[in-house]
């Protein structure tokens, strides 16, 4: 376990480190480029159901939902209400990052738990003395949105090192004390990519999303584990933590065998679930050594099958630039779903919270947040804050990857008849169900994170199975029902 005394870490393990030379993108030419603020306020698209609290908030940038295809949000709220419980979407103002913080605070005190922000909306920018480099950056931080009651200030003029007292619209003065996070915070913003129509490339997002939590991926569930040579001898290590969500992980880090070449011809048109590369990077491409490089339009060209990456590559997610790879590999192939990577110098580590909470079953928001929480535990440290504090969540945070190795199956994308029937739907304590053929079935019933709640070997043809659920809160469960002729499942409400 990676549990490492920060003081350490400037050697231990060496930092990811952009060496391309570029510029990753400046605070003045992003300014330059975004509209005016106007006051916040939000014109509302779709609401929690009566009675049902908002623990989820999706806010689109003023005029993106118009453009989609009818019925898209609708859809994708459907699909997370199970996960994640009453949702909340609407058209957001492009507002100052303080006044949408503010209503993501109040929110929190009425049960919000998480948000993504999708289109071009307020982005909180930091200027950091970084305590390795003994250098200064500056960068987007939506970590600003996670941690809703600490303490940002603006105090400076240029870099804190600088010592010029005054604002210049960067954060750069802490309360490290009280940095934990209150909710998670996500992405989706298409524009960045600039290989296609924003519109259209969120609609195509929106529409595989769909598909994955209906219909999944084909067998092996494996990811990939592809350490370059400054990290090599770590490489164990990365896998296991890895292996908490995947059982299968493939490691590469032999310092002979890890090259740009081997990645995008013998790695990327594999089909992995899960792609974790370590590698000096920029915005728009891996560095390798010995080389030769990945730049952003080989991987939409190779358009690789994987679904999620956790990018140990700095700056790789500086969602604020464009082609910028974080993006790239979610909505600049026809397969990706997320990326968690940094918008500046940096990466993850430890991540051994973040994939102990995928593997039980919570979604990527919870993850990351349950791994910024480890992080902040006992004090937000320089070294701490130099590492971290760029990273990002690009994609939809209510995914749940492991949910198709616990065995919720989805149905046919294009059926509107569900496969098990429910005597009362919504129920209480228990739940009796309909199923079709005869013959024996083990039946199954799992939480709204994807967690086995309720198992019983059932014997069809003779009326309704009851299943008793005593001590189990509110929420919707899935019930899972295996024989030899296949599975069948269903939705059902528990009151």
């Amino acid at each position: 376990m990676l549990l490492l005394a920060f003081a350490a870490l400037a050697s231990f393990p060496p930092m990811t480190v952009d060496l391309t030379g570029a510029d990753p993108g400046t605070w003045e030419e992003w300014a330059a480029g975004e509209p005016s603020t106007v006051p916040f306020s939000l014109e509302t698209i779709i609401c929690p159901p009566a009675g049902a609290a908002t623990d989820f908030a999706v806010l689109i940038e003023e005029g993106l939902a118009d453009s989609l295809t009818p019925g898209t949000i609708e859809r994708w709220v459907a699909d997370m209400e199970p996960w994640v419980g009453g949702v909340l979407v609407a058209e957001a103002s492009y507002s100052t990052p303080e006044e949408l913080r503010a209503w993501l605070l109040d929110m929190h005190a009425e049960g919000l738990e998480g948000v993504v922000l999708v289109g071009d909306l307020p982005v909180a920018w930091v200027m950091l003395d970084n305590a390795f480099a003994r250098d200064s950056e500056t960068f987007p931080c939506d970590y600003f949105y996670m941690d809703l009651d600490g303490l940002w200030e603006d105090l400076w003029i240029g870099y804190p090192s600088a010592g010029i007292p005054g604002s210049d619209g960067k954060y750069d003065t802490w309360d490290t004390s009280g940095m934990a996070p209150e909710i998670y915070c996500a992405r989706i913003i298409t524009s960045k990519t600039t290989i296609g129509a924003e519109d259209s490339l969120l609609q195509a997002y929106l529409d595989r999303n769909h598909e994955w939590r209906t219909v999944g991926d084909p067998l092996p569930f494996q990811a990939l584990c592809y350490v370059d040579n400054d990290w090599a001898v770590w490489g164990g290590e990365f896998r296991d933590a890895m292996m908490q969500l995947y059982p299968v992980v493939e490691l590469i880090n032999d310092e002979e065998q890890t090259c740009g070449t081997d990645y995008e011809e013998n790695r990327l048109p594999v089909m992995y679930e899960w792609i974790s590369p370590f590698v000096h990077s920029g915005p728009t491409l891996h560095q390798w050594n010995p080389g030769p490089e990945t730049y952003w339009n080989e991987v939409t060209a190779i358009d690789p099958p994987a679904r999620f990456y956790n990018l140990f590559a700095c700056s790789n997610s500086r969602f604020t630039t464009p082609r910028n790879m974080g993006s790239i590999y979610v909505f600049g192939t026809t397969h990706g779903l997320a990326s968690v990577g940094s918008t500046k110098t940096g990466s993850m580590l430890s991540f051994e919270p973040f994939y102990a909470t995928l593997g039980a079953g919570g979604n990527l928001g919870q993850a990351f947040r349950d791994w910024w929480t480890f992080i902040n535990s006992g004090g937000f440290t320089p070294y701490e804050m130099s590492w971290h504090l760029g990273m990002v969540l690009i994609g939809d945070p209510t995914l749940v990857p492991a949910s198709p190795m616990l065995g919720v199956p989805g149905g046919d994308p294009g059926c509107a008849v569900p496969s098990m029937s429910f005597v009362e739907n919504p129920c209480r304590g228990s739940i009796a169900i309909l199923l079709p053929g005869s013959g024996e079935a083990l039946v199954r019933v799992f939480d709204p994170s994807g967690r086995l709640v309720a198992s019983r070997t059932v014997s069809r043809g003779g009326g309704p199975v009851e299943i008793d659920m005593p001590g189990m809160p509110r929420g919707v469960y899935t019930a899972v029902s295996s024989s030899e002729g296949g599975s069948v499942s269903g939705r059902f409400a528990l009151l």
